[in-house]
């Protein structure tokens, strides 16, 4: 495999140190960048952090629309797609590599947020809060379930595996697949108050599309968090990120399953939002917001109207673009 490939850094300009931290561990690859790009809001000011060798790109604003362009200045069979909060160890594009060469795979993941160690009470509330739950080890990694949320290994045997989904804030990826997916007509998401689900929007669009995506458990990638990104509205918390888990699930999870078996779909989307009231009431009680009780179902509604709406009509099926045979 030719080693050959450009960095695609997005971000507002704000993450400071931790920004030139990831410059610094880019220059210090085993595997040096031919370039690296940096994606930055017209609005946003240039970073003060450098390492001489970086190219501004300037591009419209949002956690989709930055990561969705046509990089077209970019000439390299291959991409790594970062955020700018990232520490990448010096032999982290070489572990890459050999993981897409051994499995000939089209898209490698880090890790960036484990879950299989964590505490029995943390696996409780994020299936409580979010539907996502534990399995056993079945040669996968993430798994899209019938809710729209996903389930995780949580005793990976090996260090590398398949997956339908993983963490958007580091990837490394053959330009052309990432091209081939449309990744812009998800810019949809936009609209809402908070970026949540691009990950899965992404990912599960290549296992779609039929292309090979993989997790990779062990690169010593570290996450920073420079929590640069935009914090929700409280007040549109609860009702947006209902309505959102619907059109989600909706577009990656029922439009494409087969008539038979949609019930089981609508089934499963009932149970993790029934299940979701007793996280429902714990948010009432914390946030003093009475309000969420009603959000909460009228994100769910206007989810429903907005999926029938002429305005997601226009936007192409999630499965547009697969490939046949």
């Amino acid at each position: 495999m030719r080693l050959d490939y450009s960095v695609a850094i997005r971000t507002l300009g704000t993450a400071g140190n931790k920004y030139q931290i990831l410059l610094e561990s880019l220059a210090k690859q085993s595997v040096s960048p031919k370039h690296i790009f940096v994606y930055l809001p017209f609005n946003s000011n240039v970073p003060i952090e450098t390492i001489g060798t970086e190219t501004i790109v300037r591009c419209d604003r949002g956690m989709v629309t930055q990561r969705s362009q046509q990089y077209e200045e970019i000439d390299t069979e291959w991409i790594l797609f970062c955020d700018d909060d990232l520490y990448l160890p010096p032999d982290f594009m070489n572990t890459l590599f050999h993981g897409l060469d051994q499995y000939q795979a089209d898209c490698i993941i880090p890790n960036v947020y484990p879950q299989e160690g964590i505490s029995s009470m943390q696996k409780i509330m994020t299936y409580v809060y979010n539907g996502v739950e534990p399995r056993k080890d079945d040669g996968w990694a993430l798994k899209i379930s019938r809710n729209g949320a996903y389930s995780y290994n949580n005793n990976p045997q090996k260090k590398i595996l398949p997956t339908m989904s993983g963490p958007f804030a580091c990837f490394l990826c053959r330009k052309s697949v990432f091209k081939s997916i449309h990744f812009e007509d998800e810019r949809w998401l936009e609209q809402f108050s908070f970026a949540s689900y691009d990950d899965q929007l992404c990912f599960h669009k290549m296992n779609v599309m039929g292309y090979k995506v993989l997790l990779h458990y062990s690169t010593g990638l570290i996450h920073l968090d420079a929590k640069a990104g935009k914090r929700p509205d409280l007040s549109k918390k609860m009702y947006f990120k209902k309505k959102l888990q619907y059109v989600v699930w909706y577009r990656t999870i029922y439009s494409l399953a087969a008539p038979d078996d949609r019930w089981k779909c609508r089934v499963s989307f009932g149970w993790r939002n029934f299940i979701g009231i007793f996280a429902l009431i714990v948010d009432v009680i914390r946030f003093r917001r009475m309000a969420f009780i009603l959000d909460y179902f009228k994100g769910l509604r206007d989810g429903k109207r907005y999926v029938q709406s002429a305005a997601y009509r226009e936007i192409p099926a999630f499965d547009a673009y697969k490939k046949c045979g």
